[in-house]
């Protein structure tokens, strides 16, 4: 009697769940591929590979692409750390490395140029090469980038025709491009080098539209030789003649602005070409001519000395989601990995640190949005040639209103019957409630309506329809696509479940052999083959052509700690909680405090590295375990005075550890980091553990910390923590060091 009525009680609640699900639909009423117009921007290097773009998207070999990019500034990283950080870009997600070329970096005095030590870019360029990274290389003249006078040497600075087609700034301009052109002899795309791109000059809103194409003439006459132009896309210039593709920018969090901005509309699906903080759909250009992409997609920014914020990885997950969704066919960030300013020229009014609050920190330590970015980018390289050509959709009344909680934001990408449903509930500096909701897609021959689910707040969802796999065909899933790994006939998929939600799916019963799957609750209706998760979380089957399909849900945890990686010639899945740097030969894992790495491999069989291996009743994975040896981090420290702090660092560090982690925590307003007199960075306080590296200061004498005294000017920092600088003083409250360890694995 008890159990029945527990059963009535489930169904009831199962049944009141449906009826108070919001029901949001989007019109796909004619999802034909539009006709491309093709850019006259190619090129076909010596190996074969060719490279096009037309209005639409960027292409590799014929074939739709979706570019990944992310900025690193070689003169403001140590040129000991640009390979790693390299690395660290690519087993990211990331295929492209764009960089700044300041310069008054290279022209220190007029007629003296300086490319050696972190200056050396043909070194940095030939350093992407060895790793496969394509490089995007920004040459101004003007370039901005927190730099003095925006990269121009003081002279160039003080000629008032500068930044125009006055012929005593473009005879200074041109030496500049020709000692580009000497730094990057035979590197570009055709030679054989890894230079795809090049953007001319940065922000140009002057009504001079002349200068982009004067620029152009330049640097090909300088032998600078790219695939692709590209401006801001926020610069004027003739968009009648395809000279330069224009990308966009936009930041959730903005160093300009008092405590780092306000709620924006970036998070609305919305056609918001350089959003800053006006109107949406503001452009200079006619966006029919171009492909939708990035060169600034914020992954954090600046802070100053008055506004001081904390980026949130949800929130720059988030943001990202928007941009795909919305119809982005290139994604380039700016800042992947932070740096230093170079000592005399930065921009006044910002600290010595240009950390960004990257994803790739100034010491090169993977913030968690590292991890929550690396999920899209996954499913950007495995789903990518499909969804370049999608067109987007909106629903009948999108959401305009950055501050509405209530309903939800989505829209819709499709080409034919297939495409992606992106779902957003996340907005940056306003918390939103979970909503329950079914989606419903109205496709010209049938009708989609998924199962009720719950959306929490804090997050996003991108859901498949007609989603084809092999053969088979994937109605629906309440789950976000993640990875798909195609081993001959043997293909596997890899979802992300949406927190809270129990995953279901439907199968078109008529591409599939099998109709009774184990561990799922099968109900067929129509030609849909429904199933239902009982207890498993993953599920196979054979498609009409024989090839074994396996379809398996991992966590949102489980899918930022996946690293997606070819062993042994076969697609596979890393899942492990250490970070993980891939090189064609090894693997290096490198976690914080934990000397113990744990690693699951799939496929399970590969046998994909020697020893280690652990025995388990899995059967999804094969298990790895290394233990490393422990590692003291005696780090003496001496408080001379309330406000400052003595560093003794030892001489180097045991080959296991890759690096030791000072974890700083202080009250007060900024931070300076002072070794031999000199100040090498600093931290601007925003409630946020300083987290420095030590490594880089080790056998150069001891280090300092000078706290300095709060200014009521400093806006952004939340108001307990103000009171409780007031009230207790300026001072430290704890630093404490932990090792970063480090194991390398061959690869077989």
């Amino acid at each position: 009697m008890l159990k029945s009525k527990i059963i009535t009680l489930i169904l009831c609640c199962c049944l009141l769940f449906q009826l108070q699900a919001q029901v949001y639909q989007v019109n796909i009423n004619d999802a034909a591929p539009k006709q491309n117009t093709l850019i006259p921007m190619s090129g076909i290097n010596p190996a074969g590979t060719r490279l096009g773009v037309n209005n639409q998207y960027f292409t590799k070999n014929g074939k739709p692409w979706f570019p990944i990019m992310g900025e690193m500034h070689y003169n403001r990283v140590l040129p000991e750390n640009w390979e790693t950080e390299i690395l660290k870009m690519k087993s990211g997600g990331l295929s492209i490395v764009a960089t700044y070329v300041f310069w008054n970096e290279h022209e220190t005095a007029k007629g003296i140029w300086d490319w050696k030590g972190n200056r050396d870019m043909n070194r940095f360029i030939k350093l992407c090469q060895k790793h496969g990274m394509y490089v995007w290389l920004r040459i101004g003249p003007w370039s901005h980038g927190e730099q003095l006078h925006g990269g121009f040497p003081d002279w160039i600075q003080k000629l008032k025709g500068h930044r125009s087609d006055d012929p005593e700034y473009l005879k200074e301009a041109t030496k500049l491009y020709n000692q580009i052109s000497q730094q990057t002899k035979g590197l570009f795309f055709a030679q054989g080098g890894p230079i795809i791109g090049v953007q001319l000059e940065n922000e140009y809103d002057f009504n001079r539209p002349t200068h982009i194409g004067t620029l152009k003439k330049m640097a090909l006459a300088n032998n600078i030789t790219p695939v692709y132009f590209s401006i801001t896309g926020n610069s004027t210039f003739n968009d009648k003649i395809a000279e330069a593709i224009p990308l966009q920018g936009a930041y959730a969090y903005r160093g300009w602005e008092r405590a780092g901005g306000v709620a924006t509309k970036d998070f609305l699906y919305a056609n918001d070409q350089w959003i800053m903080t006006d109107a949406l759909g503001k452009v200079y250009y006619d966006v029919t001519k171009f492909p939708k992409g990035l060169c600034e997609q914020g992954a954090g920014s600046q802070m100053m000395y008055r506004n001081r914020f904390v980026v949130e990885p949800e929130v720059v997950e988030a943001h990202l989601q928007n941009q795909i969704g919305r119809g982005m066919n290139l994604v380039g960030y700016y800042m992947f990995t932070g740096g230093t300013q170079t000592p005399g020229l930065k921009e006044p009014g910002l600290p010595e640190s240009y950390d960004f609050q990257a994803p790739i920190s100034e010491f090169g330590f993977l913030r968690p949005s590292y991890k929550h970015l690396k999920v899209l980018h996954t499913f950007v390289n495995d789903f990518g040639s499909e969804l370049a050509t999608m067109q987007v959709y909106e629903p009948e009344n999108p959401i305009r209103d950055e501050k509405n909680t209530k309903d939800l934001r989505y829209i819709a990408r499709a080409s034919g019957n297939s495409g992606f449903l992106f779902l957003g509930n996340t907005q940056v500096r306003i918390t939103m409630p979970d909503k329950t909701v079914t989606m419903q897609v109205n496709l010209p021959n049938e009708t989609i309506t998924y199962p009720a689910i719950l959306l929490k707040g804090q997050t996003t969802a991108i859901l498949p329809f007609n989603l084809k796999v092999g053969s088979a065909l994937i109605k629906y899933a309440t789950a976000q696509p993640f990875a798909k790994l195609v081993n001959g006939k043997n293909i596997t998929v890899f979802f992300k479940l949406l927190s809270g939600v129990k995953p279901q799916l439907a199968l078109d019963s008529r591409t599939v052999k099998d109709k009774d799957i184990i561990g799922w609750k099968n109900k067929q209706s129509g030609d849909q083959l429904q199933l239902e998760t009982i207890n498993s979380n993953d599920c196979s089957f054979t498609d009409v052509e024989g090839n074994l399909i396996r379809i398996i849900f991992i966590s949102p945890e489980q899918a930022q700690n996946a690293w997606r990686i070819k062993l042994k010639g076969k697609d596979a899945l890393l899942l492990t909680q250490a970070d993980v740097i891939t090189a064609s030969d090894k693997l290096t894992l490198q976690q914080v405090n934990k000397p113990m790495f744990d690693l699951k491999v799939y496929p399970k069989g590969l046998n994909a590295f020697k020893g280690n291996q652990v025995k388990s009743s899995q059967t999804l994975f094969d298990i790895y375990q290394w233990q490393t040896p422990t590692y003291a981090t005696k780090i003496p420290v001496n408080y001379p005075t309330n406000k400052t702090a003595e560093i003794t660092l030892p001489v180097t560090l045991p080959k296991n550890v890759n690096d030791v982690v000072l974890n700083v925590d202080y009250r007060g307003d900024a931070c300076d980091l002072i070794q031999q007199q000199a100040i090498k960075t600093d931290n601007l306080f925003n409630g946020e553990t300083w987290q420095i590296g030590l490594k880089r200061f080790l056998g150069r004498g001891k280090l300092n910390l000078n706290l300095k005294d709060w200014n009521d000017q400093t806006t952004g920092v939340p108001a307990e923590l103000v009171q409780e600088i007031k009230a207790k003083g300026t001072g430290f409250k704890s630093i404490k060091a932990l090792p970063q360890y480090q194991t390398v694995i061959h690869l077989n």
